[in-house]
């Protein structure tokens, strides 16, 4: 992408790349000859390998795969080049693949051919069939395995017969009118792209053949060296048109930052700027700009210098290479062809160190977090996507494809939208507001808002801010603040000062750029179906996030319960089981009670800003927070980013900018009066629920209405609603609004008149389908999501995980899928469901063969000796746990479905209804009611508990209360305070008569019977105890009642005990091991080692997973159970990893070389070796014991290596694997910054390693 008039193509055979430092060499040499499309041959790979060429510069790969040992085509294309696929056809023999594409609006047909290395005119003919439906000009590249001059094309001329596969080639580019590029710009030179070492000949067999009609369009043709392959590259210029996309803006290396010299010698440079600037002008904002100016200046330096070095270096060799290879052409030489071998190897190794860096940094990576939950596994598990290329987009009607034409419809479309239409009056805003009551904060609470930028709260900003993010227009991401942060940190506070007093941010910190997101599933030609998001400058954002810190503590006071989004402290799902309530109690309802989705029209983005301020004033926000929401605001620009071309930058007069912290806060600013007004006004008629009127459901800008009088409700909705936008911007798209009915006795002519969709079988509310028949409630969420789910294992079932990242796949992906709907949808899950995903999960982890451990062993927490697999049941029972525990803590009464669920129990607390016996009274029937019986009932058995049974047990309609085999409810006891069977003890013992009269004022005729007669019930059944109840403790203790602490308490129940296995190791080593260290061994299991198949091995090792031959000759598998190496003893799995001659004096050479670097004694002990058990060895540090574990796991690897084979292992295998090791831990310590005491004990490591 050297040239934006340009495109340069490049055809390569390159002899296969199975090794991914051969792929990254590849690629590294086509980057740097700026290269747009490459047409690739022999590249020796399977489809799911050739996906890996989507790397660093490459936007799209297409392939034709065959096997990992011969054939193979690829085409890559530079992801800043206008490119748009229109048809694409492949052979099944890896020789041929074809694109029909439109590139910078001129149709193409780049064709990529690996002839057959024997005679096959057969082939050419097929090719010239393929280029007979072409619908563009055409590029044919690639090996063509024959040339097309046997006098110029030869180093050695053998002939004039003419082959049958030459005139086949002739014939193809007669009939399509090709030409040969190079040999048109070169008419009579003689080069060559291939060497045959054995006939120690030169040929051009590789070349580029065009339409004639792109004659003019060529401005360059060579043949590059022979170099990282047998074969030359060749290169190919044409200047198609000049819409080239232009090169992307300057952004931060931040890899630059691990280069320790240059990222000291930033720090010195940047602490020195400071240091002679500030003072040097009455402007800090100008320094502070002026010293990213200079900053960049060093790292471009810096960077530009490195890379001329290196181009340099390859230009001289390559252009050595050449020359040698001419001279050899014409005349061989044994002494030149060494020259000429000694010169590629050069070639070769500058190659390989660039790639060997970028395999380690990500080997680096993978070693960390190859398979753990994170990026780095979710990358892996997602499909390739196309690159994010705008193709297309309709102007008027009509379609544009040239990239500054599309880029200018994006930045109109946007230019219009963040305009504002016209600015409210003062009095409008006044009376709007007047006429609503809005909660307001405390004058504590204005006053902390109030406060002046601090230094600390300016670092907690950067800390809490995530690394990896694009940066903004100054190219600096967030990882150069926390690099430096001691040194920027005084400086951008004082930045900050200066922008409150002057009322404005410097120029830099206004800009963004808008980068487009296409939304799921709609039209990407319209332009309205993309999510602007906002790269703004880091500085910018801290300021930003410090303002959201504050604003976020202040919300929940303000902000009514309705509001679930953005509002610390409040989920989603509070709004969902209100809803299913809500549904449940108006379904029989003779009234039409409908529910209505609003969707509203950008909403983010029409956010009016005085509006805005008027809204902070009357919530009761101080004058200095406002001021800075107005700095924040003050004539902000911005400019779109698509497909590598950058708009002008235009003013922004409204909106609120997605991809700022504070912005969705300020959001639910704004919307709060309009939920506000709607609620207050009588008019609009809600749904009836717990002695409450429900209107409003909201998620952030996802509005959910309420009604059981939509006829007369909605006019008058539609007018406030109407009246709120003209002063907001805010705007509902009523057409794309939705209606769901609630009763059955509302019809779609009622909601007709005002275009909404009516959709009577239900509609998708914050991802869960809703539906107004609860019976299929369930099944239409489950279904779908079970074969989505069995779609995608059978996927990633391809890629090559161990069994700990097929647990780790299923905790990042498919339980979270499963545990959503599970969490927002309180309704009873079939068994049958259940099974149906522990079956998918077994067939993910074991790929369909005989499963090694219990699910029980693999749903037990690590630190009880299992893997910690998701249990999907125990989360559902943990889900609706968590709403039970709002009930025990009766805290949150201003929940609307607690409000309901009490009103539904009364004359009852809801917890007692739990164990209640089930009525016919419509009240039983709800399901989520329902659900909540199930759950409490399942707790308690879970406990080995009867709910019926428990001190907050109901006295009434309790099952196991029977009084004439009738349960019990006294009306005058329960009003008189009696619930609960607790309430009739004292201290656990039954209280007399006399003292329940005093207390309860029993004193009707027939009291001091009934109290006969439950003391007789009482004593039978109900056996109180002064033991604590661990449900009880529970429901106490889980922090805000969240649903991972009562899983937490629950897993451990049902998990699996390792007992067994203590037994085992201590029968084996012959030694005690009592029961508190067994607990320390398997909670210390993998807890010092970084690499997750490591810490697997260490699993394994505890759990005696590996087959040996005294277990397999058990089974009758093998012929024997001696040991596959001594060939003397049995060979029993102790055997095999410790007491075997040939293995026992490898663990002797490890802890020898260990313990000399540690200088503590190590005991040749298999406790310490293969369980990691610290009770033998002396106390270490953290440190010293991590690099310590590291070892003895490296080793027990090595020895695994070899498990069947006849071969002891070697201590240098293992002092290897250790080197590699240890170069990742320091290089990971440095990224991470951790402390110095951590990095100095590797290095000291590594040093030991590398010493003679």
């Amino acid at each position: 992408m050297a040239n934006n008039s340009l495109v340069k193509v490049v055809s390569w055979n390159i002899n296969g790349c199975g090794n991914p430092v051969k792929r990254k060499k590849v690629l590294s040499y086509l980057k740097l000859q700026h290269t747009d499309i490459a047409f690739i041959q022999e590249t020796h790979l399977k489809d799911e390998e050739a996906k890996k060429f989507k790397r660093d510069w490459v936007g799209q790969v297409f392939f034709s795969s065959f096997s990992t040992k011969k054939n193979g085509v690829l085409i890559l294309v530079h992801k800043l080049l206008n490119f748009s696929l229109v048809r694409e056809f492949t052979d099944t023999n890896g020789r041929v693949i074809c694109l029909d594409a439109i590139i910078n609006g001129m149709k193409l047909t780049l064709c990529n051919v690996y002839a057959p290395n024997k005679e096959d005119p057969s082939f050419f003919h097929e090719v010239n069939k393929i280029l007979g439906n072409a619908q563009g000009q055409v590029v044919l590249a690639g090996d063509f395995n024959q040339v097309l001059d046997g006098a110029l094309d030869k180093s050695r001329f053998t002939g004039t017969v003419l082959p049958k596969d030459r005139a086949a080639i002739q014939m193809l580019m007669k009939d399509n009118g090709l030409i040969d590029a190079w040999r048109m710009v070169n008419p009579s030179k003689r080069e060559y792209s291939f060497y045959s070492h054995c006939h120690k000949s030169y040929s051009r067999i590789d070349f580029i053949l065009i339409s004639q009609s792109l004659i003019n369009a060529v401005t360059d043709c060579n043949i590059n060296a022979i170099s990282l392959s047998d074969h030359a590259p060749v290169e190919l210029c044409l200047k198609l048109h000049p819409d080239k996309l232009r090169r992307g803006r300057w952004r931060m290396n931040t890899s630059i930052l691990q280069d320790e010299v240059f990222h000291n010698e930033l720090a010195r440079d940047l602490s020195s700027f400071f240091d002679i600037n500030m003072g040097s002008t009455d402007s800090v904002a100008m320094v502070w700009e002026a010293s990213k100016a200079y900053i960049r200046g060093k790292i471009i330096a810096h960077t530009s210098r490195m890379k001329k070095e290196y181009i340099n270096t390859v230009k001289t060799l390559e252009s050595e290479l050449i020359t040698m290879e001419r001279q050899l052409a014409e005349h061989y030489s044994d002494n030149l062809f060494n020259d000429i071998c000694k010169c590629k190897i050069k070639i070769q190794e500058i190659f390989n160190k660039k790639a060997e860096y970028a395999l380690f940094r990500l080997k680096t990576t993978f070693y960390e977090a190859g398979e753990k939950t994170g990026k780095l596994l979710a990358r892996q598990l997602k499909e390739q996507s196309s690159a994010h290329v705008i193709p297309a987009i309709r102007r008027d009607g009509v379609l544009v494809t040239s990239p500054k034409e599309i880029n200018e419809v994006f930045r109109q479309f946007y230019e219009k939208l963040y305009t504002s239409e016209g600015i409210p009056s003062e009095s409008s805003l006044r009376n709007f507001f007047l006429n609503i009551t809005l909660p307001k904060l405390s004058a504590e609470q204005a006053d902390i808002l109030d406060k002046p930028v601090s230094q600390d709260e300016v670092r907690k900003a950067i800390q809490s801010m995530k690394t990896g993010k694009s940066p903004g227009t100054d190219g600096f991401p967030v990882e150069y603040y926390k690099q430096y942060m001691d040194i920027l940190i005084p400086v951008l506070t004082k930045v900050f000062e200066e922008a409150f007093q002057a009322g404005f941010l410097p120029p830099s910190l206004n800009e963004a750029l808008i980068s487009l997101i296409p939304k799921k599933g709609r039209d990407h030609t319209d332009s309205a179906n993309f999510r602007p998001i906002s790269l703004m400058n880091v500085d910018n954002k801290i300021l930003a996030k410090v303002l959201a810190l504050r604003l976020e503590t202040v919300l929940p006071g303000i902000i009514h319960r309705d509001q679930v989004g953005f509002v610390r402290g409040r989920s989603s799902t509070d709004n969902l089981r209100r809803l299913m309530h809500l549904m449940w109690l108006n379904s029989s309802n003779t009234v039409p009670v409908a529910a209505i989705s609003l969707d509203a029209e950008k909403a983010f983005d029409r956010v009016g800003w005085n509006f805005l301020h008027s809204a902070l004033s009357e919530f009761g926000f101080g004058t200095s927070f406002m001021k800075w929401v107005k700095v924040l605001y003050s004539d902000p620009k911005a400019a779109i980013t698509t497909n590598g071309v950058i708009s002008s930058f235009f003013n922004l007069s409204r909106g609120t900018r997605q991809g700022c912290p504070l912005s969705p806060l300020l959001f639910t600013i704004v919307l709060e009066p309009l939920a506000i007004a709607i609620r207050a006004n009588l008019s609009i008629k809600g749904v009836d629920g717990g002695g409450s009127e429900h209107k409003l459901m909201l998620y952030a800008d996802d509005i959910l209405f309420l009604t059981s009088d939509p006829q007369n409700s909605l006019p008058v909705l539609m007018h406030i609603i109407s009246e709120y936008s003209q002063l907001s911007g805010y705007k509902i798209n009523w057409t794309k609004s939705e209606a769901m009915p609630i009763s059955k006795h509302c019809h779609p002519h009622i909601l007709t008149k005002y275009n909404f969709r009516w959709i009577p079988k239900g509609m998708v509310y914050l991802g869960i389908k809703i539906s107004p028949d609860f019976s299929e409630m369930t099944a239409l969420n489950y279904e779908t999501l079970l074969q989505k789910i069995k779609t995608n294992i059978g996927k990633w079932g391809k890629l090559n995980l161990t069994l700990c990242g097929k647990i780790n796949v299923v905790k990042m992906v498919i339980a979270p899928q499963f545990n959503y709907i599970s969490m927002m949808l309180p309704l009873n899950i079939p068994d049958h469901i259940f099974k149906q995903y522990d079956n998918l999960i077994k067939e993910f982890l074991w790929a369909g063969r005989k499963p090694r451990f219990k699910m029980n062993k693999l749903f037990t927490p690590k630190s009880k000796g299992g893997l910690s697999l998701p249990n999907v049941r125990l989360y559902n029972l943990s889900f609706e746990l968590a709403k039970i525990a709002k009930h025990w803590s009766g805290t949150v009464s201003d929940l609307g479905w607690v409000t309901i669920e009490q009103a539904l129990a009364t004359p009852f607390h809801p917890i007692q209804v739990l164990a209640q016996q089930v009525t016919g009274l419509v009240e039983d029937r709800n399901p989520v009611i329902q659900h909540s019986r199930g759950v409490w009932a399942k707790i308690h058995k879970l406990h080995k508990l009867s709910h019926y049974k428990q001190q907050y047990s109901s006295l009434w309609l309790n099952p196991e209360l029977k009084i004439d085999k009738r349960t019990v409810f006294w009306k005058k006891w329960v009003e008189n305070g009696i619930h609960t069977i607790n309430d009739l003890y004292k201290a656990g013992v039954l209280k007399s008569f006399a003292e329940l009269s005093q207390e309860y004022h029993l004193q009707e005729k027939g009291d001091f019977w009934k109290y006969l007669q439950i003391r007789h019930c009482l004593s039978k059944k109900i056996q109180l105890t002064v033991v604590d109840n661990p449900i009880v403790d529970c429901l106490q203790s889980s922090v805000n009642h969240r649903a991972s602490g009562f899983y937490n308490n629950t897993v451990c129940l049902t998990s699996s005990s390792c007992e067994h296995l203590r037994l085992i190791w201590q029968r084996d080593l012959e030694c005690n091991i009592d029961e508190d260290t067994w607990e320390h061994i398997l909670a210390d299991s993998g807890k010092y080692i970084r690499e997750v198949r490591c810490k697997f091995i260490q699993f394994k090792i505890l759990h005696r997973f590996y087959w040996t031959p005294s277990r397999l000759f058990r089974i009758g598998l093998i012929n024997s159970s001696t040991c596959w190496k001594c060939k003397k003893e049995t060979g029993t799995f102790l055997h095999l990893i410790w007491d075997c001659a040939m293995v026992k004096p490898f663990w002797g050479k490890i802890l020898k070389f260990l313990e000399t670097w540690i200088t503590v004694n190590l005991p040749l002990c298999p406790r310490l070796c293969l369980l990691g058990d610290k009770s033998v060895i002396p106390r270490l540090t953290k440190e010293v014991h991590s690099v310590l574990m590291v070892g003895l796991a490296s080793a027990a690897r090595i020895i695994l290596r070899h498990w069947k084979a006849p071969e002891q292992p070697t201590f240098q295998e293992w002092k290897v694997l250790m080197t590699e090791t240890a170069s990742y831990e320091v290089m990971l310590t440095r990224i991470r910054g951790k402390r110095p005491v951590e990095l100095s004990h590797w290095v000291s490591f590594q040093v030991y390693l590398t010493s003679p």
